[in-house]
């Protein structure tokens, strides 16, 4: 991704329907990453279950950075920390609350997929007012690939089952086409 992307999908507020623990379905599990700097003498990269609404789920793992709490938030070691255990980032700053000893990096997932098709579909996701992680996890889920989901999201279908049921209109229309 680049600087530029990085910093669209970080600058974005995404502000209606928001990744939580309760829309669960057959995506890879999505947790929130966030900086803390309130345990130990170095800043920390926690992950925790998406919470509802503005809430953090419980933390369910911690990964140390190494970098003296005294220091800045080591932000551009995110990536690499979360890459080290397989995860990849949907920088989004807003993720979590913030407080004066934590603040959000963004969201994490085992699925590459997802998090591509997230980055894919930001603006779109961001007209429909839905957070493009939670349109990733809807599509992803219903076996689509980031780059055909992307191309049906592009062309104003919002769900993966209307790009289904148009899928079975369409080789219903050409299996009666004799010509």
């Amino acid at each position: 991704m680049s600087a530029n992307e990085n910093a669209t999908a970080t600058d974005r507020k995404f502000a209606l329907e928001r990744p939580t623990s309760d829309y669960v379905v057959a995506a890879a599990r999505v947790l929130v990453a966030m900086w803390c700097r309130s345990v130990g003498t170095s800043w920390t990269l926690e992950l925790h279950e998406c919470g509802g609404g503005t809430a953090r789920g419980r933390v369910v793992d911690w990964i140390s950075s190494g970098v003296p709490i005294s220091q800045p938030e080591p932000g551009t070691l995110a990536r690499d920390l979360l890459a080290a255990r397989g995860l990849h980032l949907f920088v989004d700053s807003s993720a979590g609350p913030g407080t004066h000893s934590r603040c959000g990096i963004g969201y994490v997932c085992e699925d590459a997929e997802l998090i591509i098709l997230a980055h894919l579909v930001v603006d779109d996701a961001a007209e429909a007012g839905v957070h493009p992680v939670v349109v990733a996890r809807r599509w992803v889920a219903a076996g689509f690939s980031a780059d055909d989901a992307a191309r049906w999201i592009r062309q104003g279908v919002q769900s993966p089952q209307a790009a289904q049921i148009r899928d079975h209109h369409a080789v219903a229309s050409v299996a009666l086409d004799p010509g």
